[in-house]
């Protein structure tokens, strides 16, 4: 019921009692009080305890119609909040909202321990969430979309992932990614350094305090002998490379083998003797492996007489197999 019917029917309510005293009983009542004396008709002395009770029952009225509006607002309030917190979630951001009602005390707290589900069906949602559980979706399957409009922040997983996909339809973007990179071991600098392996010069990537490890050496060393790219290395800088990443026999042979097609047989003779007579024992096996290669035999006798007896065991079972007139190719032996 309304306050403006209840005033109405209390006033009716009141006006008929009060007439129906009157019609029996005209007469006045005094009333003293604090020394005061009042002198009223009786029928209005019946009617004002009804006064009063209707008073204090439209005052109850209103108060709880009041706590009534502040709750539906309260609620109305945590709805929206909820609303965006639901967004916020399936776009892989911390929520950490509070609510003033309990309902959405209880579906806050439940909600930051959600996790998004790509593969449940999202049609049943409205429009909006709808959107962003397939922004959500659309990420997850390798494609690059805008969030800015979103605001997420910098660590979000869901943000960091669209960065990854963005690297793989836009590899110079690497460029702007490193800049802001302070951890070198964080994952989204691992991708965008990855990236700039593809795409830039030796000198910039050098620009990058990037630890060398051998994928990082071998990937610079695919396209520094790829004749389609532009990529070059000095052969200091590779010395350089092969001591950070503590490159072992199997490395300086696989480097021999590779790189064996850029260099003339007296450029590579002199790099790989260089490394042996820097490097050692460590560098042995590959500058063996080139003096075979140019066959240069008398050498690999002369470094033999002068080694231990259990030292290069292949080498020394590979020349006694060829001065027995055995062909063997020297890639598939060393390998066995």
């Amino acid at each position: 019921m309304g306050m403006k019917r209840y005033f109405l029917i209390s006033l009716i309510y009141m006006l008929a009692i009060g007439l129906y005293v009157y019609s029996f009983n005209g007469e006045s009542y005094a009333l003293e009080l604090f020394g005061l004396s009042f002198t009223l008709p009786v029928a209005f002395w019946i009617v004002l305890p009804v006064f009063f009770l209707a008073i204090a029952s439209m005052g109850h009225l209103v108060f709880y119609n009041f706590k009534d509006f502040l709750y539906k607002r309260a609620w109305k309030k945590d709805s929206e909040l909820f609303h965006e917190a639901a967004k916020n979630r399936i776009l892989g951001e911390i929520v950490n909202v509070s609510y003033k009602t309990e309902g959405f005390k209880f579906a806050g707290k439940m909600l930051q321990a959600m996790k998004f589900d790509p593969s449940v069906a999202s049609s049943f949602l409205e429009e909006d969430i709808a959107s962003v559980s397939a922004l959500a979706v659309s990420i997850q399957n390798g494609n690059y979309e805008d969030l800015k409009k979103y605001k997420l922040s910098k660590e979000n997983p869901l943000v960091i992932q669209n960065t990854i996909n963005r690297l793989k339809i836009e590899p110079k973007y690497a460029i702007e990614v490193l800049k802001n990179c302070k951890e070198l071991k964080d994952e989204l600098c691992q991708k965008a350094y990855a990236t700039l392996l593809d795409f830039a010069s030796f000198n910039e990537i050098k620009r990058y305090n990037f630890p060398i490890d051998k994928p990082t050496f071998r990937r610079m060393l695919e396209r520094y002998l790829d004749s389609d790219d532009s990529f070059e290395m000095d052969i200091k800088s590779i010395e350089e490379m092969l001591t950070q990443l503590n490159a072992e026999r199997s490395d300086y042979v696989e480097l021999a083998r590779k790189i064996k097609v850029k260099f003339s047989p007296d450029a590579l003779i002199a790099l790989f003797e260089k490394l042996y007579n820097s490097k050692g024992s460590v560098a042995a096996d590959a500058y063996l492996y080139v003096l075979y290669d140019v066959q240069m035999i008398d050498k690999i006798r002369e470094i033999l007489l002068n080694a231990d007896a259990e030292e290069f065991v292949k080498f020394r079972t590979l020349l006694f197999l060829r001065d027995n007139g055995k062909s063997i190719d020297i890639n598939t032996f060393l390998n066995a």
